[in-house]
């Protein structure tokens, strides 16, 4: 009984010092923790305005292909593809000009050893199921961030940087007004704002969906116009309502016309090679 209870004791004691998640104070985001030796407050040192405060993140390996980007406490812009919807974390980018989605803004949860001090924030929700971890490395003589990244080697869509900063300190920094609401997409599109990559951020398919949209909005706004005018001013009922109907109805016909003119020498060349004669357009010749 007295072996049940050790046990017991000592099950309960590595609960109490693995990595618990922390609950942010009222009305703070999720890069705000109250300790019992004070307030880690990464605020500070996060941009607000769409766009990552690291980018260009070599990997630690020196391996080249792969460069990282990324912002605490809120979403930013950056590329094309997922990273540029408006809720990246966390994202990197490959020498093929590819971009990938490491971790989602709102999933941002950190995580409090008091034993430790292994401190460190987590995002979700990755592309195809992607996890970043950012370790958070105190140092109360750095008042200038700076971070690493070490890909994902020890641990496949696991992602790993290290945060050198006093704001990984309890009580290191003050805190900073973060906006609540996500912020906009930066002039360009190009949000984490990499340079060289040749891309313009607007996600493919963007553009042909607004033009679209705008040709769509343009034949009813035509339409809907034409027929009010037609009929408040000239008195015209039914399909006489319809603007240039004329024209309208002969559409059809003169596709149809059109196709002849293009399509029929091919036709008939089909026709006379496989001995049915040259059709109607040889007719007319």
């Amino acid at each position: 009984m007295m072996r049940g209870f050790v046990f017991f004791q000592i099950v309960l004691v590595g609960l109490s010092s693995a990595q618990q998640p922390c609950i942010p104070p009222s009305g703070k985001p999720s890069c705000v923790c109250d300790t019992a030796d004070g307030t880690i407050d990464l605020s500070s040192i996060s941009n607000t305005d769409g766009t990552a405060r690291f980018t260009n993140i070599p990997q630690t390996n020196g391996d080249p292909q792969f460069t990282y980007s990324y912002n605490p406490c809120i979403s930013y812009y950056e590329g094309y593809s997922s990273c540029s919807y408006g809720s990246t974390a966390a994202c990197q980018y490959t020498e093929n000009d590819n971009y990938y989605m490491l971790g989602d803004a709102s999933t941002e949860t950190m995580y409090i050893d008091s034993d430790t001090g292994n401190n460190y924030l987590q995002y979700d929700n990755g592309d195809d199921g992607r996890v970043t971890k950012v370790y958070l490395m105190c140092d109360q003589n750095v008042d200038s961030p700076s971070i690493t990244a070490d890909g994902d080697g020890d641990t496949p869509l696991t992602y790993i940087y290290h945060l050198t900063t006093k704001c990984a300190c309890p009580g290191g920094c003050s805190d900073s007004s973060i906006p609540t609401v996500p912020p906009t997409k930066p002039g360009g599109g190009g949000g984490g704002g990499r340079e060289n990559s040749g891309k313009s951020g607007v996600a493919p398919g963007e553009i042909g969906i607004v033009l679209v949209i705008v040709m769509v909005t343009g034949f009813v706004t035509y339409f809907v116009v034409g027929a009010v005018v037609l009929n408040r001013k000239f008195e015209k009922e039914g399909k006489e309502m319809i603007p240039q109907k004329d024209l309208w109805f002969s559409l059809p016909f003169l596709v149809k016309d059109g196709c002849v003119f293009t399509f029929g020498p091919l036709v008939n060349l089909i026709r006379h090679k496989t001995g049915k004669g040259g059709g109607d357009y040889e007719n007319i010749k």
